[in-house]
């Protein structure tokens, strides 16, 4: 699944630990437009402990020693880095995004700190934010299919479903490109498409999805359910944790919401509201429609 957090860090050699978290996006140096010969990003022991000790699973410890290593260097990137996703990590999105924020503030053109800034706005449910963060991760066209998911997922929390759908598509080459592969820009396009009453292009993006689902994996269901092989309980039996639940539950809330069973959709969506994952973008996505669905009930 797409991730609003990141959860733990792989192996790295020295070079690649300094760039970290760019490098878990497949985000390369030239991308993120980062010199890596300026002194700033040596690394200093405290950072160096640090991301073993978040290799080794102690995130507090982790967190501990790159806030030392901030109190030294307020612009140490590979300490401020290392913050931001442990803070995202654990949730603390008001302060990821401070974190973030004051990466782009030293290094304007780091794409990755404009996505984690705008991962953090999204999660806060600051869609503005999230929107300009998510431009600037993707002004100068990175080859990173994240990058423009993420834009796509606010822009239809937003209700700019033709914007979404193009973000969207752009996912998809960018994934290709760098031979990756992801559903989940194809399942936007094509609730996208149908939100904009683009009927022609949501079967094109759907026929797609088919054809290229992951084998026996999620959310190859989802895809299933949408294509009318399966219904929604079977595809509520498929899920294996909250992650799938949430999604399971939003993507049957959007089709029943786009077929104009907007009793049954609401049940779906606001259960999600209720009871998801917030970790998933369809949480978020659940919760900006269905307050978008309530507020229409209350206008003249």
């Amino acid at each position: 699944m797409v991730f609003t957090k990141i959860k733990k860090l792989k192996s790295f050699r020295c070079f690649t630990l300094i760039l970290s978290g760019m490098s878990m996006l497949g985000l390369s140096a030239q991308e993120a437009h980062i010199n890596v010969s300026d002194p700033i990003l040596l690394q200093s022991p405290l950072v160096t402990q640090a991301y073993k000790l978040l290799e080794s699973g102690d995130s507090a410890g982790a967190l501990n020693h790159f806030q030392q290593a901030l109190t030294e260097n307020a612009k140490d990137l590979s300490a401020l880095l290392g913050q931001a996703m442990i803070l995202a990590d654990l949730e603390r999105h008001a302060e990821a995004y401070a974190t973030y924020d004051s990466i782009v503030a030293n290094y304007p053109r780091h794409a990755f700190a404009w996505n984690g800034r705008g991962l953090a706005a999204f999660n806060m449910e600051d869609f503005d934010t999230a929107l300009s963060s998510f431009k600037q991760a993707t002004a100068e066209q990175p080859i990173n299919g994240f990058f423009y998911e993420s834009l796509a997922w606010v822009q239809m929390c937003r209700g700019e479903f033709s914007e979404a759908a193009a973000a969207a598509k752009i996912a998809t080459l960018m994934y290709n490109k760098k031979g990756e592969n992801s559903a989940y820009p194809l399942l936007i396009a094509y609730f996208a498409y149908l939100e904009a009453e683009d009927q022609s292009n949501a079967q094109a993006s759907l026929n797609y999805a088919v054809r290229n689902k992951p084998l026996n994996a999620w959310p190859s269901p989802v895809i299933d359910y949408l294509a009318g092989n399966i219904v929604a309980s079977e595809l509520i039996g498929c899920v294996q944790d909250s992650a799938q639940e949430t999604e399971a539950h939003t993507y049957i809330g959007l089709k029943l919401r786009d077929q104009g069973d907007e009793s049954a959709a609401k049940k779906h969506l606001e259960w999600v509201s209720r009871n998801g994952d917030r970790r998933v973008f369809e949480y978020t996505l659940a919760r900006a429609l269905n307050l978008q669905d309530n507020l229409a009930l209350l206008l003249p």
